[in-house]
């Protein structure tokens, strides 16, 4: 065996007949190799070689592959509740502010800002819903603008500005960035989010500012198609939110909005919900 020719050739010098030793096929020991005597060691060996570097080639791909797309990674997992101690940075749950995001937009998106508003108040079941402040709806009449602006986005954990052209021709708006990034710069942490509806406006027509905070930072474009998701990561992270594989809780949840409306209706609902299969 293996361990006898290690021993034979680290002692050959005392054996007088090494050389004319033989095995039972006739082989002079002197002629054998770890190769002959194992080769199914040998076998091992080269497939090792091989897969060693393939299997260093594999994990390097995919870590460059989870790297680039990192923050697409952890909005997913954090929106399908998976994983939440490793992409869950900040908790708020402590914060006093309001609202959870004060919508910065031009009265002219304001069909677009209130599909937005209807995913983010009223989601499906199992995502965080969260509470908006909207200047048309939540200001207080007769109230001095810039005031309610400053109040808006001190009252709220985030400010989120809806890009467009829009957006850049409203006095009002620039002052709402202006006074959300001020604020940023403040509270030292980055309050402020960016969605730019349809191509990215000129610069030209862009503050100094808001240049400057586009050239350092990430912004959400709405033709993404994981922007429900980035953004949700973006916002305020909530701990209220369906444990992730509960499948059997929007069962019941779901159920139970029913026979709300059944009994509305006058009928007379079903007593237990129909469970999915785990």
């Amino acid at each position: 065996n293996l361990a006898l020719l290690k021993f034979i050739y680290g002692s050959w010098k005392r054996v007088e007949d090494f050389n004319q030793m033989r095995c039972d096929n006739g082989l002079f020991i002197s002629e054998l190799s770890v190769e002959k005597l194992c080769p199914s060691l040998n076998a091992v060996s080269k497939y090792l070689t091989v897969a060693m570097p393939v299997l260093a080639l594999l994990v390097f791909c995919i870590c460059t592959i989870f790297y680039r797309s990192r923050r697409v990674i952890r909005a997913w997992l954090y929106n399908h509740q998976f994983c939440l101690w490793c992409v869950v940075q900040e908790e708020e749950e402590n914060d006093d502010r309001i609202y959870d995001a004060f919508i910065s937009f031009s009265h002219n998106d304001e069909k677009f800002v209130d599909e937005l508003v209807a995913q983010l108040e009223r989601p499906p079941v199992g995502l965080p819903n969260y509470q908006l402040c909207l200047h048309h709806r939540d200001w207080l009449a007769g109230e001095w603008i810039p005031d309610q602006i400053v109040r808006s986005v001190a009252s709220s954990k985030r400010t989120v500005v809806i890009l467009t052209e829009n957006f850049l021709d409203s006095f009002w708006g620039k002052l709402e960035f202006r006074t959300a990034y001020q604020q940023v710069l403040k509270d030292k942490r980055m309050r402020l989010i960016v969605i730019v509806k349809g191509e990215l406006p000129p610069r030209d027509k862009m503050d100094t500012e808001l240049q400057t905070y586009l050239s350092l930072n990430t912004y959400l474009k709405y033709d993404d198609p994981f922007f429900m998701e980035r953004l949700r990561y973006a916002l305020p992270h909530k701990k209220n939110t369906i444990e992730p594989g509960s499948r059997i809780t929007q069962a019941i949840i779901q159920h139970s909005d029913s026979v709300g409306k059944d009994q509305a209706n006058g009928l007379k609902p079903n007593h237990l919900p129909s469970l999915p299969f785990l």
